[in-house]
């Protein structure tokens, strides 16, 4: 985890995280376009039956959930539906943030959240705040990189964490998952590219 990542600047405090990292053979480069063009249908199948089993409650509630486009970058996928840019150093790390209810079986998505400033100034305790960054830094052997993601989520009010902390013991593990196959999913398609290119 990164002194001077940009998730200091949103989310400083937080009550639950997760961390995770991975050498990648590849010029940071070739990392850090493998974040931002990574299509989900280059996720592992498990990957998709982790989110599949996230939508289940919300389609037994009724939701209409539209189907992904798996060939479109997971990133733009992510921002559509609900996840918003926070700030980006290009060839470095991008930050991306969400604010919600998310142990409700519809997601909880709110309030509608259209810039960073607006993310830094909600204060609603009732709904938990997530902030998560891709973020590449060089090794220092070679052409190698080191590509990490960490998520921090802050819930203000008591009774907001508890319900937080529910939902969580029950899809944390997912979530790592999730994204440990991200990033290996992000080391295949950068150093597929680096090869390319040698």
């Amino acid at each position: 985890m990164s002194e001077t990542s940009l998730l200091d600047s949103y989310l400083p405090v937080y009550e639950f995280s997760e961390f995770h990292k991975i050498r990648i053979n590849a010029p940071k480069e070739h990392v850090f376009e493998a974040i931002k063009t990574l299509p989900m249908v280059e996720l592992s199948p498990l990957a998709h039956l982790m989110f599949a089993a996230r939508e289940l409650p919300a389609r037994l509630a009724g939701k209409d959930i539209p189907p992904g486009q798996s060939g479109r970058p997971m990133l733009e996928s992510m921002f559509e539906e609900g996840f918003i840019l926070l700030e980006e150093t290009p060839g470095k790390e991008i930050v991306f943030g969400l604010i919600g209810e998310f142990w409700k079986p519809d997601y909880g998505i709110g309030p509608q959240i259209n810039s960073p400033q607006e993310f830094l100034v909600c204060s609603d305790p009732t709904f938990a705040k997530v902030a998560a960054n891709l973020s590449v830094s060089e090794t220092g052997a070679g052409k190698a990189a080191l590509c990490t993601t960490e998520t921090r989520i802050h819930t203000a009010d008591p009774a907001t964490r508890r319900k937080f902390a529910a939902y969580w013991r029950i899809i944390s593990i997912g979530s790592s998952l999730i994204r440990i196959l991200w990033l290996r999913a992000i080391k295949r398609r950068a150093e597929k590219a680096g090869y390319a290119n040698c």
